[in-house]
């Protein structure tokens, strides 16, 4: 397609060790093609660098960038049905509620929408669980790191008083502690 000017700039013969090797590393045989028909598309006079020939290759037509996708995701107007499954992956509930600068939110969005465009890329089905993360503290709210706090200040306090955990034997020994006497069938 480039003739000289590939060869001028990439040389005669294939090396596995060349940076287009290594860039295109992992990608599909409809991957490359779909690559290879976004340059003619475009029609470039020059051959591209191998990480843009990457972002083409990996390029799908009328997919929104992460920050649109994000911004329809909370607006509920999808133009794209990777950001309307990223989006139910997530919860819709959620993010109608949530705000442009949910980061949190729009973390857990982010990667549910990047694992369907990989899907979409593959051939995959869109819809399907996606496993949750390894997550870690700085990744939650203030408000979600006091109520963990909060409840495991509440639970050592239960253990403390040997209050039972289980349900039963909490109304049992609460019953006990009052002096409340029930048959068994006098509480049905």
């Amino acid at each position: 397609m480039y003739g000289t000017r590939w060869t001028a700039s990439v040389g005669d013969c294939p090396d596995q060790d060349h940076a287009w090797s290594t860039v295109l590393g992992g990608l599909n045989g409809r991957e490359i093609a779909n690559g290879l028909n976004v340059l003619v598309e475009r029609g470039l006079e020059w051959p591209p660098s191998a990480p843009e020939f990457r972002r083409m290759c990996l390029h799908i037509p009328g997919l929104p960038s992460a920050v649109e996708a994000w911004a329809q995701a909370l607006s509920g107007n999808y133009t794209h049905e990777t950001v309307k499954v990223a989006a139910e992956l997530t919860g819709t509930f959620e993010l109608r509620k949530a705000r442009l600068c949910d980061r949190h939110l729009q973390q857990q969005f982010d990667r549910n929408f990047s694992i369907v465009c990989q899907r979409l890329r593959k051939g995959e089905p869109l819809a399907g669980e996606v496993l949750a993360g390894i997550g870690h503290d700085s990744q939650k709210s203030p408000a979600e790191l006091s109520n963990e706090y909060h409840e495991q200040l509440l639970r050592q306090r239960i253990e403390q008083q040997g209050v039972p955990s289980d349900p039963a034997a909490a109304r049992a020994a609460m019953l006990a502690a009052l002096g409340i006497k029930r048959d068994s069938h006098a509480s049905h």
